[in-house]
């Protein structure tokens, strides 16, 4: 696996609902250990120092509220381009096809704009692919963290580690054509 394959993965585990599981899984701490982005490995270690001084219920909490009950910090990165409006499932309908187009079948219940899952696209995508979907949603991934930056929240760590990272590989992969599909160019 990739640097930037391992560090999107392992930012997704990070940014999903917190579990006992993933809190207590000494592999998770190993593979972060292992990150060559120095900001990111930090970043990351910060949280989950940040993770283990809190009860399982307590960090639950905080994410619902912060995550699924306001708008102002919601996963869901297109709501900030189109809120409700109906170029939202325009936009999430693309997104999809996008997913579908390099081998990840959603369920219908999923999301594709829900950051932890198109981090996990962007760990097992082709670099065009990762690096198309990632560009599409930089601002709004930067505008998050911002906005955590602002309250001191610790998942601000995550998104700052996940950002460094997504700085490099985008930095890598500038000479990586993001490819025109026909439909596209007609």
């Amino acid at each position: 696996m990739e640097e930037h394959q391992r560090l999107f993965k392992l930012a997704s585990i990070l940014l999903q609902y917190p579990e006992r599981e993933w809190l207590e899984d000494e592999q998770l701490f190993y593979e972060i250990s292992k990150l060559a982005n120095h900001t990111a490995r930090k970043r990351f270690l910060q949280f989950l120092d940040y993770a283990k001084t809190k009860a399982v219920d307590e960090l639950c909490e905080l994410y619902v509220r912060t995550f699924d009950l306001s708008d102002r910090t919601t996963m869901y990165l297109t709501y900030y381009l189109f809120g409700d409006q109906k170029e939202r499932g325009q936009a999430l309908l693309k997104l999809k096809e996008a997913f579908r187009r390099a081998g990840l079948e959603l369920t219908e219940d999923e999301l594709p704009d829900y950051l932890p899952l198109m981090l996990e696209f962007a760990a097992a995508a082709p670099v065009s692919d990762a690096k198309n979907v990632l560009l599409a949603h930089q601002r709004a991934i930067k505008g998050l963290a911002d906005r955590l930056q602002e309250v001191n929240h610790p998942h601000f760590f995550v998104l700052d580690g996940c950002l460094a990272g997504m700085d490099a590989f985008l930095e890598e992969a500038k000479g990586v054509d993001i490819p025109i599909r026909e439909e596209e160019a007609t």
